[in-house]
């Protein structure tokens, strides 16, 4: 039932939230993983130690050997750890999910279709970063689903090396009514659900933009712009006044600046952490 209404930055703290409930299960089994690990060395270097100490030896002056079942306890209860470990954190990810997803509800929104009413709740960053990763998707089926869940075209607007348009200008605004407008002219198509599962592969919902978050959106269409115009003109940029056509030079010097002062911010932050 619709019971509240979200302004646009509620609304993105709403499906940041979402979002955020659906890390990639990999990426956090393999964090589980490593814990375990770790606990399973620092456990097994107690007990070696507990044997060498309190053991009886069998020959002086050399150490005590560890019984296999204490190795093998040791290992089952590292694994333990890790399984454990990984089966909390779903489980809590699902509850979370599913809480931000009534939440999204109760404002009249669809926590499975984020454009169902448009792309408001797309940053300009986010939305120029998922268009760039369209650009180079070699797989017609995920090219398909973006262009449902987005209105992206391969025809649209929107170019690479150097970019057509950048945050809060107008080319954007005009490529957002392109891009609603695709959406517009698809309604009677049915729209793909973005369910916990696609969101852990794909992650295309909605982000609330810190600095560090900015930064990487930014990083991703600019360093991919950046990309295409090395290939195309040459991959030493000091070269580019003499490689790239006139009316493309500003905007290509343009772009490889942005990304390289994207990426000289996240290092720092990188080592401030």
């Amino acid at each position: 039932m619709h019971t509240t209404t979200f302004d646009a930055d509620e609304e993105r703290i709403a499906w940041e939230g979402l979002a955020s409930s659906c890390a990639s299960p990999v990426r956090r089994f393999g964090a589980f993983a490593i814990m375990g690990f770790v606990f399973f060395v620092a456990a097994i270097t107690a007990v070696i130690l507990f044997y060498n100490l309190f053991g009886e030896r069998l020959v002086e002056n050399q150490g005590v050997p560890v019984p296999a079942s204490a190795f093998y306890a040791t290992l089952a209860l590292g694994a333990a750890v890790s399984a454990g470990g990984f089966t909390i954190w779903l489980l809590r990810s699902r509850r979370s999910y599913r809480a931000f997803s009534r939440m999204l509800s109760r404002g009249g929104l669809d926590p499975l279709r984020p454009t169902r009413d448009g792309l408001r709740a797309y940053t300009d960053e986010q939305l120029l970063a998922l268009r760039s990763r369209y650009e180079r998707m070699g797989s017609e089926k995920k090219r398909a689903f973006m262009e449902r869940v987005f209105g992206f075209r391969a025809d649209d607007s929107f170019t690479l090396g150097p970019l057509s348009a950048l945050p809060d200008t107008f080319e954007m605004n005009a490529l957002r009514v392109e891009w609603e407008s695709n959406l517009i002219l698809r309604s009677a198509d049915p729209m793909p659900e973005i369910s916990w599962r696609t969101e852990s592969r794909m992650e295309i919902l909605p982000r609330q933009l810190d600095e560090i978050r900015k930064l990487v959106f930014i990083l991703r269409f600019t360093g991919d712009s950046v990309r295409k115009l090395k290939r195309s003109y040459g991959y030493r940029t000091e070269h580019w006044h003499a490689t790239v056509p006139e009316g493309k030079l500003w905007n290509a010097v343009r772009d490889h600046e942005h990304a390289r002062r994207a990426q000289a911010a996240l290092n720092r932050h990188r080592t401030r952490g």
